[in-house]
């Protein structure tokens, strides 16, 4: 049985009682917007939950005390000492430089040509005192000496002639006048003492050219050094113009800048007691040692401008010395001004002290001290410092003198101590 085809329609075919399009979105969009409302409110709450737990933090009281657990279960250990107090001397340490007090010019007095020139005459020559330097021609000073003696000669028979010429007028004048008394100038009184005083002056001017012939061998009355010179043999010098510089030995010193609080700890300053190191290659050859000792001599009057800072000067005090060299010279003496040293100057001597080791210093100068198992802070009174200790005033500490860092450490904290060294 055959069907008849049906025909298809390029529309579709709605039945009369089919919804519309319109009508079938308008049922399904409640349920989409429902849920998605939903979802929000959902997120919106695990956030508020969530804010509200990260916000909470452990209540304090519900914190475990660890200070409380360590102190009830183990005490800190630390290191103490127990000083003795005693007298101790402190030193300043300072930085200074060779130096001379003042530098004499070489001036011959008298005028003439140079005849030899010493090599102790040269720049750094050291010379004995006394000892020739320079000689200048004496030619000219020999002949005004023999002129001088000639004139003092010459007064003598001068003087003698007047004599004998007084003593005939005095002879004559007896005879034709007996027993008056015979007047002066019949005497030639006058005539002897012009006499007499021509002698004198023959004799000064003898005096002054021996003088003279003498200053043609220059020397000084010390031991010194030679700084610079322009004398050579054959040049003329003149009376009054120098031609060298030197220095005396004895006019090294030392001068060193120094800190009013520095000072202040050695003062009085005056006679204190230096230890001068010297560098090894700043010493001669042959020097068996690089340390010599001073004396302070004096203090400035004012203080530097610019560094506010004192200045204190000291003289060796190694007159005995020696450096080893072929002259036999103090070994402060081969030190060239201008050399820097370093001063270790002792300070006075401190009774009831307690000399500390840098470990025991706390913050700000205080130290810890245990007391009854506890600890204690103190601040003690500080003079200075040495090297690896500082020295304090004796005071009371208890079971010991805390060295080194402690952790956490407070007043009051209980610890178990242990002498340092044992």
């Amino acid at each position: 049985m055959k069907f008849p085809k049906l025909l298809r329609s390029k529309e579709p075919v709605v039945a009369d009682d089919a919804p519309s399009g319109e009508a079938v979105l308008a049922r399904e969009a409640p349920p989409r917007r429902a849920l998605t409302g939903s979802l929000q409110i959902l997120v919106v709450v695990v956030l508020i939950l969530a804010a509200l737990i990260f916000a909470r933090g452990p209540d304090s009281s519900e914190q475990p005390d660890f200070t409380m657990m360590a102190d009830t279960t183990t005490k800190p250990l630390v290191s103490v000492v127990r000083p003795e107090p005693r007298s101790t001397t402190l030193s300043v340490s300072v930085t200074g430089t060779i130096t001379v007090r003042n530098r004499v010019a070489l001036t011959p007095q008298i005028t003439g040509r140079v005849a030899s020139v010493s090599p102790l005459l040269r720049p750094g020559g050291a010379f004995a005192a006394g000892e020739q330097l320079l000689r200048i021609e004496a030619r000219d000073f020999e002949l005004a000496l023999r002129q001088a003696q000639a004139d003092i000669a010459n007064a003598i028979s001068t003087l003698k002639l007047r004599v004998a010429e007084g003593d005939a007028a005095r002879q004559n004048y007896a005879i034709l006048n007996p027993g008056e008394a015979v007047p002066p100038l019949v005497a030639k009184v006058p005539q002897i003492e012009q006499a007499r005083a021509q002698l004198a002056a023959a004799k000064a001017r003898a005096d002054i050219a021996a003088l003279d012939l003498s200053r043609t061998r220059f020397s000084l009355p010390f031991a010194g050094r030679i700084t610079s010179n322009t004398a050579e043999v054959g040049q003329l010098l003149s009376r009054g113009q120098p031609f060298a510089e030197a220095f005396a030995l004895d006019s090294v010193e030392v001068v060193a800048p120094i800190a009013p609080d520095d000072l202040a700890r050695i003062a009085p300053a005056e006679g204190r007691v230096a230890l001068v190191h010297v560098d090894a290659a700043s010493l001669p050859a042959g020097s068996r040692s690089a340390s010599l000792t001073a004396r302070v001599e004096r203090v400035s009057a004012e203080l530097d401008e610019r560094t506010r800072f004192a200045r204190i000067y000291l003289n060796f005090d190694d007159p005995t010395g020696r450096a080893g060299r072929e002259r036999d010279q103090p070994l402060s003496a081969s030190l060239p001004p201008g050399t820097f040293v370093d001063l270790d100057i002792n300070g006075p001597l401190l009774p009831g002290t307690f000399e500390l080791p840098d470990a025991a210093d706390q913050l700000n100068g205080q130290v810890w001290v245990v007391t009854d198992g506890k600890l204690s802070e103190r601040t003690p009174v500080m003079h200075g410092r040495r090297q690896g200790s500082f020295v304090v005033d004796a005071f009371e500490y208890g079971t010991g003198i805390v060295v080194g860092a402690v952790p956490a450490a407070r007043e009051g904290l209980e610890v178990d101590t242990a002498e340092l060294g044992t």
